[in-house]
C-alpha cells in the first residue's frame, strides 16, 4: 500500500510540472515558468551611509540627481550604475565627484556609464594599476588631476562627437598613454577642433586614433 501511494505522489509531482490549459476545446501545453533575475547593475540600492554593494559612496542631490563621492579604497573592478536608490527614492548618476576615487591603486577598470555628465578634480588620481577608460559622450567637463597619475592608462576612448571642457592637468602624469581614440563619425572640422583642444594635454608621443565606436547590436533572440 505504501509503495502505490509513493507512486502516486510522484505521478502527481509530474503532472503538476506539465500544467494543461484549455482555449476554445484545444487542450494546450503550458510552458514552464521562469524566473527573470533583475539588471542589478542599472541602478543600485544604497544603504543607510548611502553606499552601494560595490563600495562606492554617493552624495544625494534636492534635485534627484546623485554624485559619486568616495569609494572603499580596496576596490578593483566597478560598474558605476546609472541610478541609485534611496528610501524608495530614485535618483539619477550625473557625475563622479571631486577625490572620488583618488588613490584607489587596486583600480583596473571603471564603466562610467552615459548620463554621467562631470568628472571632477582629482577624481581618479593616482590610479596607477588603471588601464584603460572609455568617456561616454553625456561628459561635459573633466576636472584637473581628474586622471592624473594613472601610469598604467593606455588608451582613453571618448564616446562621442561632443568635446568636453578639460583641465590641461588632466592626464598629467600619464606617461604610458598611447592612444587618444576618438569615433570615425566625426567630421574635418570636429576633429581639427578635438586635436587642438587635446594639444598639450597628454604626452608628445601619444596618438589620437579614429574608430567606428558603434555599439555592437544587440543579438536577435532565438525562438523557442
Amino acid at each position: 500500500m505504501k509503495k502505490i501511494l509513493a507512486i502516486l505522489i510522484a505521478l502527481l509531482a509530474a503532472l503538476a510540472v506539465q500544467t494543461v490549459a484549455f482555449a476554445d476545446g484545444e487542450v494546450t501545453e503550458m510552458e514552464p515558468t521562469t524566473t527573470v533575475s533583475e539588471d542589478d547593475e542599472t541602478t543600485k540600492t544604497l544603504n543607510a551611509q548611502n553606499k552601494d554593494d560595490q563600495g562606492l559612496t554617493y552624495t544625494l542631490n534636492n534635485d534627484e540627481t546623485a554624485t559619486v563621492s568616495a569609494c572603499d579604497r580596496t576596490v578593483t573592478s566597478i560598474k558605476i550604475p546609472s541610478n541609485v536608490e534611496s528610501n524608495g527614492q530614485t535618483y539619477t548618476v550625473t557625475s563622479i565627484g571631486d577625490y572620488a576615487f583618488w588613490n584607489c591603486s587596486g583600480l583596473t577598470s571603471v564603466d562610467i556609464p552615459d548620463g554621467v555628465t562631470s568628472i571632477g578634480y582629482y577624481a581618479f588620481g593616482g590610479c596607477s594599476s588603471l588601464t584603460e577608460v572609455t568617456i561616454p559622450d553625456s561628459v561635459t567637463s573633466i576636472g584637473g588631476y581628474a586622471f592624473g597619475g594613472c601610469t598604467k592608462l593606455t588608451n582613453v576612448t571618448f564616446a562621442g562627437a561632443n568635446l568636453p571642457s578639460f583641465d590641461l592637468t588632466a592626464f598629467d602624469d600619464c606617461n604610458n598613454l598611447q592612444t587618444i581614440s576618438l569615433s570615425d563619425d566625426l567630421t574635418e572640422e570636429e576633429r581639427a577642433e578635438w586635436e587642438s583642444a587635446l594639444d598639450g594635454r597628454i604626452p608628445k608621443d601619444c596618438k589620437i586614433v579614429y574608430t567606428d565606436l558603434t555599439p555592437a547590436p544587440e543579438p536577435t533572440p532565438t525562438p523557442d
